[in-house]
């Protein structure tokens, strides 16, 4: 007994400490333009942070928009900075809907370098390196989905007050209609969210009446149209916004797939 409590000790300062560490906040993205491909990074309080390059739309980054401002939440590191900002990881970067003409800010790229961008082949110019923070490597592929009968949730995640779906959000869905079709006769349930974003500021972001219908509405239809059992499906959605706690915000913008196998068929 000793042991456990000591061990929920630890556990309970570690998640302390990491909700003491993350930064959650509204600011303007700022392209620097390196040779090999651009990066993102924002300043905040005086510092700045590095978000992501600009890759293929499968990549774990999905890259902002100028003229929006950002909702930038993730947790500082303290490794090697790329592109002059401090690493954020894990870090979720939004993209406010409304037009910000001042987020218009591109800078050189100066001696930065991305040494870890995929690139054609050349000699290595020189240039401040860059170490790979490892959310910023290769485009993840879709992954085939997971084998047996029991019940699966596949749980697919979007920006703070938006249903569009990036490359990452189909191949959740995808995976989900597959295992679907695996399992004939399985009930598929979508249940979609709406969030709220605590900021360190203390403010908080919550996000429009309805979005988590349309989610799972969205979600729904791209089930139908790649082949998931409509007799089977059923779509509903949670108008109150999830709490928020500073930490996991990001995690609440979804809409979850529940996919339930018929028992007689285990």
């Amino acid at each position: 007994m000793r042991a456990l409590a000591l061990i929920l000790v630890v556990l309970t300062a570690t998640s302390a400490d990491a909700a003491e560490r993350r930064l959650s906040f509204v600011s303007c993205p700022i392209v620097r333009d390196t040779k090999e491909v651009p990066c993102w990074i924002t300043r905040y309080r005086g510092e700045t942070y590095y978000l992501g390059i600009q890759q293929d739309i499968g990549a774990a980054f999905y890259p902002p928009q100028l003229k929006h401002r950002i909702l930038v939440e993730g947790v500082p590191t303290a490794g090697p900075r790329i592109c002059g900002g401090i690493v954020m990881k894990p870090v979720a970067v939004s993209p406010l809907p409304e037009i910000d003409k001042r987020c218009d800010q591109i800078l050189p790229g100066g001696a930065y370098r991305i040494d870890f961008a995929p690139r054609g082949a050349g000699p290595n110019r020189g240039g401040v390196p860059a170490t790979d923070p490892a959310r910023s490597g290769p485009p993840t592929r879709s992954q085939a989905p997971p084998e047996g009968k029991d019940p699966k949730t596949f749980t697919v995640r979007f920006d703070f007050d938006n249903d569009f779906m990036t490359a990452r959000n189909t191949a959740q869905v995808s995976a989900a209609a597959r295992y679907a079709r695996a399992n004939s006769g399985a009930q598929v349930r979508v249940m979609g969210h709406r969030a709220t974003s605590l900021l360190s500021s203390g403010e908080r972001l919550v996000e429009k009446t309805g979005i988590g219908q349309d989610r799972a509405l969205k979600v729904a239809q791209a089930l139908r149209e790649i082949g998931a059992p409509a007799a089977n499906l059923e779509v509903g959605w949670n108008e109150a916004s999830d709490p928020a706690d500073g930490v996991s915000d990001f995690e609440n913008r979804r809409v979850d797939i529940v996919i339930s196998p018929r028992p007689d068929a285990r």
